[in-house]
Formats: C-alpha cells, sequence, structure tokens
C-alpha cells in the first residue's frame, strides 16, 4: 500500500495483524524494511499485535526524493505516516537510522509515541564510524564503484560481530546479499548517508525527551558502539539500557532470536530482563566505560 503525505514523499507501507490488535510501528534502517518483515513481523503478530512496517523516503518501493535528507525531514516523514494512518500514540522499534529518527521524532512529536525500543543508535558516531560515513558520502556523490565482493567483505567487518564472522555457516548465506548492496546508490543512499552524517543532537536536547524509551546496544558494535548507547540512555530518565553480547550492529541478523526475545519482555511488561550471557552490573558497566574510552 501506499500514501502521499504532507511532507511531499509517498511512502510504501504494510499492515500485519489484528485490526484490534495494540499497535507497533517498526521503523527500518537502510533497505531494512525486509528484515522487520522476516524476523519480527511474525513474532509480532503471533502475539496479538497489529503491525505496521514501511519503507524510508529514498528506498524503493517508496518515492526516491532527490537529497538533501535530513533525520529531522525523516522523522516528520515518520509523523506524518502516523497521522495519515490515524495511529495515534502507539509503540515503536527502531533499528540503527530507523533509531536515529525515533530519537528525533521522541525529542521533537513526544505526544506520538507511547513507548519505544532504540536498537544500535548512532546517535553520537565514534571516530572510525565517522570515517566510514564521510567516506561513503563522498564516493556516493562522486559515483565511486567498489567491486562486489570487496563491498560484501567491506559491510560484513563492520556489521557482524567477531564470532559471527568465523562462522562460515553463518557468513556464507548473507555474503551475496550484502555484496548485492554495493550496487545501491541513488537519491536514498546519498540522502540517508548525509543524513547520518550530519545527525548531531546535543546532549540537553537528549536530556530533555520524557517518553519511555529502550536502549539496546551490542557489544561488538562499531556503529553505535555500546559505551555511548549506555551514555544515551544515561542522559534519559525514561530510558533503560540493555546489552546483547557477543554480536556485532546487525543485531537482527547476527541475535534475532534474542531480539525478539528483548522485544516481546519490553511489550508486554515496559521492562526487560538480563539477555542471556549479557552483564548488566553497574560496577561491571563503569570498568566497560572506563575501558572503552581510555
Amino acid at each position: 500500500m501506499k500514501v502521499t503525505l504532507p511532507t511531499d514523499v509517498t511512502l510504501s507501507y504494510d499492515i500485519y495483524g489484528p485490526e484490534d490488535g495494540p499497535v507497533v510501528v517498526l521503523v527500518p534502517g537502510q533497505h531494512q524494511a525486509s528484515l522487520f518483515e522476516t524476523m519480527q513481523v511474525p513474532q509480532l503478530t503471533k502475539a496479538g499485535y497489529r503491525v505496521v512496517t514501511f519503507d524510508l523516503r529514498g528506498v524503493h518501493p517508496s518515492e526516491e526524493t532527490p537529497p538533501p535528507y535530513t533525520v529531522e525531514l525523516l522523522g516528520q516523514d515518520l509523523a506524518a505516516l502516523n497521522e495519515a494512518l490515524e495511529l495515534g500514540p502507539c509503540t515503536y522499534i527502531g533499528y540503527s537510522v530507523g533509531a536515529m529518527i525515533l530519537l528525533e521524532l521522541a525529542m521533537k512529536r513526544p505526544e506520538l509515541i507511547e513507548r519505544a525500543a532504540l536498537i544500535g543508535v548512532p546517535w553520537k558516531p565514534g571516530k572510525l564510524q565517522q570515517a566510514i560515513q564521510a567516506e561513503a558520502v563522498d564516493r556516493l556523490k562522486n559515483g565511486h564503484k567498489v567491486p562486489a565482493l570487496l563491498e560484501g567483505a567491506f559491510r560484513a567487518m563492520y556489521l557482524f560481530g567477531p564470532r559471527a564472522l568465523n562462522r562460515d555457516q553463518f557468513i556464507a548465506p548473507y555474503l551475496d546479499g550484502l555484496a548485492g548492496l554495493a550496487e545501491s546508490g541513488g537519491h536514498g543512499a546519498i540522502g540517508h548517508a548525509e543524513a547520518s552524517t550530519a545527525f548531531r543532537p546535543s546532549d540537553e536536547e537528549v536530556a530533555a525527551v520524557r517518553v519511555p524509551l529502550l536502549v539496546v546496544g551490542m557489544e561488538h558494535d562499531i556503529v553505535a558502539p555500546r559505551h555511548l548507547s549506555r551514555e544515551l540512555a544515561d542522559l534519559i530518565p525514561t530510558a533503560e539500557y540493555t546489552e546483547i553480547r557477543n554480536c556485532g550492529h546487525a543485531s537482527l541478523l547476527e541475535k534475532p532470536t534474542e531480539v525478539n526475545a528483548l522485544v516481546a519482555d519490553y511489550l508486554r511488561s515496559g521492562k526487560v530482563g538480563t539477555p542471556r550471557g549479557s552483564r548488566r552490573r553497574s560496577e561491571d558497566r563503569t570498568q566497560e566505560t572506563r575501558t572503552e574510552e581510555s
């Protein structure tokens, strides 16, 4: 289905599950809507939720409007989609760029959020991610092509944790799909890369958020380093932090069962238990933060 919004874009969306179920909106990363539909929609609808998925501006079959994009604009798209579908205050789950969009929505349109889970949110990227973002913007703007296998291997190295990278039975099925993204480009790829690079909310803006949030970090995430995810949760009085161990940024692929369990706990109770294999004692967190920041 498609809807044309007051933000001058037509978005593609789908709705699954019972009409009277509590609404959950899944906010994807770039090119990630299909991952949500494969990994999470079946579990959510089975639990009785009415699930809304959509493709971001610039991602087919949504409209590929010309850049520039900003996270603020993508947040306005999400708010307009909520209003067009008459969803009202509801629950959101966002991954990567989608989590950035939810943080923007929490800052600017909190009345639309009942609660939200932010998975792998790169709100304050480290030096490595800044370099990756800058290279991506330059390459896309100049039309530089990278050999498909090299691009696929590069993406795997920064998306997955070391344990997954060393498991042939895990990594082999994804190499072809990741390599296929090497040919992605156009307005959406440039727009999202620029939007991610420019998104730098201040600590004061973030600290003013008062909607219930679950911030999910991953132990080996270099796109959204875990100590910065913890910092985000610590800044927001209504946020809770949890962490998925032995996992890189692409948690929906690497640890789908664990992600689904966290989401199920959060939707059911507004809280999460200790993820399998995770350490969440305050002394552990303090020591890890000191190590990562040194």
